[in-house]
């Protein structure tokens, strides 16, 4: 089962999650997911963090205090 041990999941030829424009939301996701054993590209991670920030405004009629860098 341990096939891809030390293999982030991110398809080949992309950049690792860590790099690019990514704001503090993006490293949390980034780090929550890794320490799950899921890493993800850097898409995905905007895409999930796009969602937490969507699901807090729906919650709390507020924008997630840390701004996101596009």
């Amino acid at each position: 089962m341990a096939e891809n041990v030390g293999n982030t999941g991110a398809p080949a030829g992309t950049a690792p999650a860590g790099t690019g424009q990514q704001d503090f939301l993006d490293k949390g996701v980034d780090y929550g997911l890794k320490q799950t054993g899921h890493g993800q590209s850097a898409s995905t991670t905007e895409k999930i963090s796009d969602g937490v920030r969507s699901g807090f405004k729906k919650l709390t009629g507020k924008d997630v205090p840390i701004q996101d860098k596009q």
